[in-house]
């Protein structure tokens, strides 16, 4: 079982809505492809649609602790017993993908008591208990109806993957060792530093990658924060169709409007030139101009703030909203300008 670290929003009662998403699995037959010459079966499917040229991102072997979780199946219709401190306990079962996502209501006094036990600010803990007894725990953080929140894609934005071409998105993924952007991992601990703000990782990649990902963002230091990802499925045939589908628009675009509905915090976006960012973010802030400070843009290509693209997809949003960068260190603010 996985538990994504997930989000409680506090209500307009004072209260908490306390979100929890996770993933029961089980092997399967594709487990077949995960023997000794799983990386051999892997790299031989290469030669089929990559050139000679493009081979080269492929000289090392596909990493298993990547792969693994894509050959297993969801355990659908299971009951899951959500444990929260002493007082609540809620059933609630997956869905035909082993999915399962369920919220509860739970007064504001025993969420304090939850953070004094934990020890811990702005997060709590809980636990997952599977039909055959396994008990496993997961994290809730916690946002107040005001405050500053960070929203940030991950691939291309913090991690390079290079999703614009197939072959390296495919060897940045699942063969080479993740690569941060560089500065990225400074400019978010400084910002945490100076506003204590809540970070949230929305990312078009399969959540498949969860693990794997979190230890990327833990390693380089980024601050903790929730994630909210997609659930892979193989009819999407490849990752770099699965990135560019229409399903991600809508991911990143309902998940932003969730956190605008449940609070009345001020968003800070953070993304790329390689996906759909800039069109999302700039239709969530002409949606809810007032509750969107800035939007910045990591260019992959090397554009700059003119290009058409950007000019459309921010159109009649204040220039001083939005910024197009390449170097984090030196171009990105260290001021964000919150009251």
């Amino acid at each position: 079982m996985i538990l994504f670290p997930n989000i409680g929003f506090q209500r307009r009662d004072g209260n908490w809505r306390l979100n929890v998403h996770g993933w029961r699995f089980q092997k399967s037959n594709r487990n077949k492809l995960l023997g000794e010459s799983s990386s051999a079966i892997a790299q031989r499917l290469v030669h089929f649609f990559a050139t000679s040229e493009q081979i080269i991102y492929y000289n090392d072997t596909f990493q298993r602790d990547r792969l693994k979780p894509f050959m297993v199946q969801g355990k659908k219709n299971e009951e899951i017993l959500i444990i929260i401190g002493n007082k609540h306990n809620y059933t609630t079962k997956t869905d035909d993908d082993g999915q399962f996502r369920t919220s509860f209501i739970i007064p504001d006094v025993d969420v304090h008591e939850l953070e004094n036990a934990t020890r811990t600010d702005r997060v709590i803990t809980y636990k997952a208990v599977g039909d055959n007894g396994d008990l496993w725990h997961g994290k809730i953080h916690l946002l107040k109806r005001h405050g500053l929140s960070i929203i940030s894609d991950i691939d291309d934005t913090i991690k390079v993957s290079e999703v614009l071409d197939k072959i390296r998105l495919v060897a940045n993924t699942f063969i080479h060792h993740f690569r941060v952007v560089e500065g990225m991992p400074e400019v978010y601990r400084g910002w945490n530093d100076k506003y204590n703000c809540t970070f949230h990782y929305l990312s078009a990649m399969p959540d498949q990658l969860y693990a794997v990902t979190k230890d990327f963002v833990d390693d380089h230091q980024f601050p903790d924060g929730t994630f909210h990802m997609r659930h892979f499925h193989w009819s999407s045939i490849s990752i770099y169709n699965f990135v560019h589908s229409i399903d991600t628009k809508m991911h990143k675009t309902n998940h932003l409007r969730y956190f605008i509905f449940n609070s009345l915090r001020t968003l800070v976006l953070i993304g790329d030139s390689g996906e759909h960012d800039p069109e999302i973010y700039g239709f969530i802030a002409r949606k809810y101009p007032k509750r969107i400070r800035w939007i910045f843009i990591r260019a992959v290509k090397g554009e700059t703030k003119d290009d058409k693209r950007f000019l459309k997809a921010f159109k009649d949003i204040p220039r001083e909203k939005w910024l197009v960068f390449t170097d984090p260190i030196n171009e990105l603010p260290k001021d964000l300008n919150i009251a």
